[in-house]
């Protein structure tokens, strides 16, 4: 970054361009000199297509970000360049319009002096989260979702004053565009190392105007089954899905890594971690009371009914959605494969991976978080540690299962020859596969007689 700070100021040099270093980048070394972000922002007051013709010749990729507020953005490896023409006639007046002191910040480039009109850097000393003023969520109430993740993230707290102003906007956030509300959303997850991020939405009222059912599920999920509130239980499971990302928890032969591929600019293991949190979302309408029996029967079908509208609504990316779906819609598979005997479970078990298939290793990972968190707080049967070890020897299997191709010694060309055609053949690879997997044929000539007895 430092590289590229330099390039600025050289562009500048013996021009008449005001380049002024804002936001994060400043925020993030006053809280640690050590920090080393891997984007900046740029506020310019001049030629900004001179800045911005620079850039493209060094290399970056330059496009517009925000056409209507004149911000661009210019990528290079992983490095993030926002540049923006000033707001008003001054950086001071610049920085009023922004969202916290702690970001109302500025280093002018050309003579490397502070621009600090708010006290920012106090606020940061003493770890406070100010609103700019008591506009700031009114005109923009999604600034709410990022003060919780640096709330989250550098350990702040917010002022008395923004407190208030956070629970007299939030209701607004969802009229603001779903894309920027989610960015910040997924954001707040990914930076939420210590598994707090739903309980301190829930704390400052913000949860429950991004969310459905956040209130009402606090006043049902308490039965045989479980000692606590259905809302408590899902923060508990979510809880537990940051204790394995973390390494506090571990599961043999679960490797978490495995959810460290993008979906846009996120983790899978976010939206992974989402889904763990809104496992049970469909507890409150699928709940019934006969006498003192409770249930909640069909909560994952009616969770699933829930929950695609709040991708639908929040916009999420189209693979983010199908894995977040499927997780709150068959999460409780892994538990009732654990309930069946020796009988009948490798047959299941291997329907449950042809069933769900890529999806497995995200519906096992949800299913342990949750039996998991039921457990830390009752567990008459001693069954934790025993589920544990379930799903240890579950993902193994799976990994089995997924290697039943390359032990499969006939090919469709070999089926054709027997007079097999059609979809017959792909039925046929398919039986023959769960055989393969179940251990009943594994030669060429087993296989083939297998074939045989099925035309």
């Amino acid at each position: 970054m430092r590289e590229i700070i330099k390039l600025v100021k050289s562009i500048i040099c013996n021009t008449d361009i005001q380049a002024y270093l804002v936001g994060g980048y400043i925020r993030d070394k006053l809280i640690n000199i050590k920090n080393e972000p891997n984007d900046l922002d740029i506020v310019l007051s001049g030629n900004i297509e001179k800045v911005l013709d620079v850039f493209q010749e060094k290399g970056f990729k330059v496009f517009v970000l925000r056409g209507e507020c004149n911000i661009y953005r210019a990528t290079l490896n992983n490095y993030v360049v926002d540049i923006s023409e000033m707001k008003g006639q001054s950086i001071e007046e610049d920085l009023l319009k922004r969202d916290f002191t702690a970001n109302a910040i500025a280093l002018d480039l050309r003579n490397n002096k502070i621009i600090d009109p708010l006290k920012g850097r106090l606020h940061i000393k003493r770890r406070i989260l100010q609103s700019v003023d008591e506009d700031s969520f009114k005109d923009d109430p999604v600034r709410i979702l990022r003060g919780i993740r640096f709330y989250i993230k550098y350990g702040m707290h917010f002022s008395g004053y923004t407190e208030e102003y956070i629970r007299s906007e939030a209701k607004n956030i969802l009229k603001f565009p779903a894309d920027r509300v989610l960015d910040e959303f997924i954001h707040g997850i990914h930076d939420d190392e210590n598994g707090i991020f739903f309980e301190v939405m829930d704390q400052y009222m913000v949860l429950k105007n991004i969310l459905p059912y956040m209130e009402e599920l606090k006043t049902v999920g308490k039965c045989k089954y479980h000692l606590v509130d259905a809302f408590t239980h899902m923060n508990t499971a979510y809880h537990v899905f940051k204790d394995l990302q973390k390494g506090i928890m571990q599961v043999k032969n679960l490797d978490i890594e495995i959810f460290n591929k993008k979906i846009g600019i996120y983790d899978e293991s976010d939206y992974l971690a989402f889904a763990t949190f809104v496992h049970d979302i469909g507890k409150y309408v699928s709940y019934k009371k006969e006498e003192d029996k409770v249930s909640f029967k069909g909560h994952d079908e009616k969770g699933f009914e829930i929950i695609e509208k709040v991708c639908d609504k929040l916009k999420f990316p189209g693979d983010a959605k199908k894995m977040v779906c499927s997780v709150v819609k068959n999460h409780m598979y892994p538990l009732m494969l654990f309930k069946l005997d020796n009988s009948n479970l490798k047959s299941k078990t291997y329907d449950f991976f042809v069933k769900f298939n890529k999806y497995v290793p995200y519906i096992i990972t949800a299913s342990f978080c949750d039996v998991y968190a039921t457990k830390m707080y009752m567990d008459a049967q001693k069954d934790k540690d025993k589920f544990k070890e379930f799903i240890s020897d579950l993902i193994n299997t799976y990994e089995n299962f997924c290697d039943v191709k390359n032990k499969r010694l006939i090919d469709g060309n070999d089926l054709k020859e027997l007079g097999f055609s059609g979809q017959r053949i792909g039925q046929v690879i398919k039986e023959l596969d769960k055989q393969i997997y179940l251990g009943k044929v594994k030669s060429r000539d087993e296989q083939f007689n297998f074939v045989l007895e099925m035309k």
